[in-house]
């Protein structure tokens, strides 16, 4: 699986994990994580991983369950924002969590001339699992809730940066151009009939 420009329509690191299983443009219900690979391959295309290293073919099973559980969580967690409503009590506990497990593997580490948060684990997915819990908090703890919002031809996530807070596709080239296509065919059978 190659992870193009395509799949980072979200905007944020959580907002495009959450939407590797979706139906952009392909039959609902599709999982783009079904396999280790695409997990890693996605990681490298998101600047998570590095394409230089390479990852153990061997894939933790327990890690693998704490992905996945942490990808339908961030979904459930940020679907009421772009519904105008707040997350439930239960996911925001269920995200308390998840920071807790990955404080254990989160330091203040040199960069340049600064400092940065580095995730310590040299498991692949669990620098993964750190990169979308660190990216989830710091939406939540933002006072921009109401740019979050749901594309309304293919369902996924995304941050509204336009100058408006308008946006209603992920992608105007994608799904905007499809939704047009399809209005434009509706008006035209319309005025035939």
């Amino acid at each position: 699986m190659q992870f193009d420009a395509t799949f980072f329509v979200g905007g944020l690191t959580c907002l495009d994990f959450c939407n590797t299983y979706g139906h952009l443009h392909v039959p609902p219900e599709k999982d783009f994580f079904s396999e280790y690979a695409s997990i890693i391959q996605w990681g490298q295309a998101a600047g998570i991983l590095s394409t230089q290293d390479k990852f153990p073919s061997q894939i933790d099973d327990r890690l693998l369950t704490r992905l996945l559980d942490l990808r339908a969580l961030i979904f459930r967690l940020f679907l009421p924002f772009a519904r105008s409503e707040a997350p439930s009590a239960a996911d925001l506990e269920a995200f308390n969590a998840c920071l807790k497990d990955v404080s254990d593997h989160i330091e203040i580490v040199q960069s340049g001339g600064g400092y940065a948060l580095m995730c310590s684990s040299d498991k692949p997915l669990e620098q993964i699992i750190c990169a979308v819990v660190r990216s989830a908090a710091d939406l939540l703890l933002s006072d921009r809730h109401e740019r979050i919002n749901q594309c309304e031809e293919c369902g996924w996530l995304f941050y509204d940066t336009s100058r408006n807070h308008r946006r209603r596709w992920c992608d105007m080239k994608i799904c905007g151009n499809r939704a047009k296509a399809r209005r434009h065919y509706e008006r035209v059978k319309a005025n035939r009939e």
